[in-house]
């Protein structure tokens, strides 16, 4: 009895085309899952950079705690401009003027001031901010966004900035 030799298959088989076929499917499918990941974890976002926007004089912004005003402009969307208005806060500061967003860091809600204790508070999930957007305390990761600020002519002008 002669002893019979197992062989790989041939190129031009059904088994080396299908071995093949799989290969090829496996990279194309993690390469597609490797692009998706890179888009949504930061790899194509970038910051908009917006007109400032004027907000009132600057002795409108003289009182004891933060003073709230709105900032209305558009938002330009490849070819369509939206019109946002955010509520934003003006502190007087040692150096200055700053402006502070309105949205925690934690989930998105919109902070109120709170005279009486002298903090931001934030209705969702108990989250507090000092007056210059400082975590105080409760879940907030983050403190408030300051928002770029400017002085012309004794004209109050705040850049709005979002991440697209």
């Amino acid at each position: 009895m002669a002893s019979e030799r197992l062989t790989e298959p041939r190129a031009g088989t059904r088994r080396g085309f299908l071995a093949g076929f799989v290969a090829a499917a496996a990279a194309l499918f993690a390469g597609t899952l490797s692009a998706i990941a890179a888009r949504f974890l930061g790899g194509d976002r970038r910051v908009v950079r917006l007109d400032p926007v004027a907000i009132g004089p600057e002795a409108a912004f003289t009182g004891p705690g933060p003073v709230e005003a709105v900032l209305a402009y558009a938002r330009p969307d490849a070819y369509r401009s939206e019109q946002r208005r955010e509520r934003i806060f003006v502190v007087r500061e040692a150096g200055g003027l700053a402006a502070l967003s309105s949205t925690c860091t934690h989930l998105g809600c919109s902070v109120r001031w709170d005279p009486g204790s002298r903090l931001f508070r934030c209705p969702c999930h108990g989250g507090t901010y000092r007056p210059d957007g400082t975590v105080a305390g409760g879940p907030p990761p983050a403190p408030l966004a300051r928002l770029p600020i400017e002085i012309r002519a004794g004209q109050v002008w705040v850049r709005p900035t979002e991440i697209a």
